[in-house]
């Protein structure tokens, strides 16, 4: 059966109405439309109700498919410097990826909050942040499930030795030294003894960056992501 449908929204108008529901569509349509004018929903896992749905339909005996995933800080990409991390007991570790759809594989691999265990951006203090994603979903914020009781339990990862650490007290005397980042952005190429990342975060969450201040000014000039006031 064929479902009359017409033209896709824009981008633009999409955004107007996620980010103001109640207001309405705006004025005009601009922006890029979608390429389709529909497309199925994705086959996603429900952590409340527990089953693996399609939009509204519950998917019975739903098998997902599992995917090896190592994640990366930055440092040592593609798959030899994966395994030279594997020799040298350093980087993210091995995770093993549950997926239901193969256009949400990216997003269901663990995230950067997951696998460094510095805890999720949608907390209390940054609901803006989920209310503002268009693709949150409530499986983003499950935990990461540890089948074998070693010793990563309850250890963080540090990005500047690119190691997993179990917490100790004078991290919480001196949050602001330099020996523990827990997060770190390492400019396009950067090589694995570059000490000297684009910007870094210190445990008490400070964070420094050597990114330009006018970067950002504007999105002809400076390029980039504009920066919003």
């Amino acid at each position: 059966m064929y479902y009359g449908v017409g033209d896709p929204y824009a981008e633009q108008t999409q955004d107007a109405v996620y980010d103001w529901p109640y207001v309405g569509f705006p004025l005009g349509d601009y922006g890029n439309r979608r390429g389709a004018p529909a497309e199925l929903p994705y086959r996603e896992y429900d952590p409340v109700l527990r089953g693996w749905y399609q939009g509204e339909r519950k998917l019975h005996n739903f098998r997902p498919k599992l995917y090896y995933t190592r994640p990366s800080d930055g440092k040592r990409k593609g798959a030899a410097g994966r395994l030279k991390d594997a020799f040298t007991g350093e980087g993210p570790d091995v995770f093993v990826t549950m997926s239901g759809d193969r256009l949400t594989l990216m997003r269901d691999r663990p995230q950067r909050w997951q696998w460094s265990g510095w805890g999720s951006p949608y907390d209390a203090k940054n609901r803006e942040a989920r209310w503002h994603d268009k693709d949150w979903r409530a499986q983003d914020d499950m935990p990461l499930l540890n089948h074998n009781n070693s010793s990563r339990d309850g250890q963080i990862y540090n990005f500047k030795c690119r190691k997993y650490h179990t917490p100790r007290p004078w991290w919480y005397n001196y949050p602001d030294n330099d020996n523990i980042w827990r997060d770190a952005r390492w400019q396009e190429g950067a090589r694995h003894a570059d000490m000297n990342p684009l910007s870094k975060q210190y445990f008490s969450g400070r964070r420094t960056t050597r990114v330009p201040p006018w970067s950002g000014d504007g999105p002809f000039r400076a390029g980039g992501r504009p920066r919003r006031w």
